[in-house]
């Protein structure tokens, strides 16, 4: 091949790589407008004050409807979900709230990839600490009584993993402030033993009315377990195998797990 023929070959290159960039800025662009467009029979949203407390009859969600307000914690009443709903201006990707205090799982911008937060809002939305995420966000959970925070996100990187999934679980207290980056710091007893394995995963925190007990997915070893968790003593217990994404009811009377 001549050196001619070698400069035509990467000009080429060049071009045809420029064309496929332009057309995937031009498709996200486009993406990105048909995402802030309302669509035609979706639900009347207009922007308003949302708070975590006051209305007992209201339901605060994150909401999907395409338009202006797409993610923003919306609000409707619980009689009427089809009805018009108040939109604030804080946008999550995943959120939960108790008794006054939320988390909000949200992404963070940035030229060359987005990186992920966890937000501690109070009852009027407003923030009032935040902490990095490892990863995607993928669940969100505060205690009954708004003390504590939980947030799961899947993570790379774990040579461990394979092909397979990992994740990471916090816990947060939101009164002092003092984070939990991972579950895998508490003590694990397995078949009453401690039991330690780099592959040990963790995510779906649900919390109990006590502010000391907690309920999540423990994953090791291909094995899915049910696990009991205490705050004051940073100990996790297995109960029960193939179970997995725990749920408390606010009262904690009722529970739902699901089969692996």
């Amino acid at each position: 091949m001549t050196l001619r023929t070698r400069i035509l070959v990467l000009i080429s290159a060049l071009v045809v790589l420029a064309g496929v960039a332009t057309a995937s800025v031009l498709h996200a662009s486009a993406r990105a407008d048909q995402r802030d467009r309302a669509q035609p029979g979706g639900p009347r949203i207009t922007a308003g004050t949302v708070a975590l407390t006051g209305d007992s009859g209201r339901l605060i969600f994150r909401n999907m409807a395409w338009g202006p307000h797409r993610d923003e914690l919306t609000t409707v009443q619980a009689s009427d979900p089809a009805g018009p709903r108040t939109a604030s201006t804080v946008k999550c990707l995943r959120f939960h709230a108790a008794s006054g205090t939320g988390v909000c799982l949200r992404a963070v911008h940035g030229t060359v990839q987005d990186t992920y937060r966890a937000v501690v809002l109070d009852a009027h939305l407003h923030e009032t600490a935040h902490y990095d995420v490892p990863g995607i966000p993928s669940r969100a959970r505060v205690s009954p009584s708004g003390r504590f925070a939980a947030w799961t996100a899947f993570v790379g990187g774990d040579s461990y993993a394979g092909t397979n999934f990992s994740t990471r679980a916090a816990i947060v207290d939101t009164r002092t402030g003092k984070l939990t980056p991972s579950l895998e710091a508490y003590r694990i007893v397995k078949d009453g033993r401690t039991y330690r394995a780099a592959d040990v995963n963790f995510w779906g925190v649900t919390f109990a009315a006590d502010d000391r007990a907690f309920y999540a997915t423990l994953a090791t070893r291909g094995r899915t377990y049910l696990v009991r968790g205490d705050l004051h003593t940073r100990t996790v217990t297995t109960l029960h195998t193939n179970v997995e994404c725990p749920s408390l009811s606010p009262t904690a009377r009722t529970s739902r797990t699901r089969s692996a």
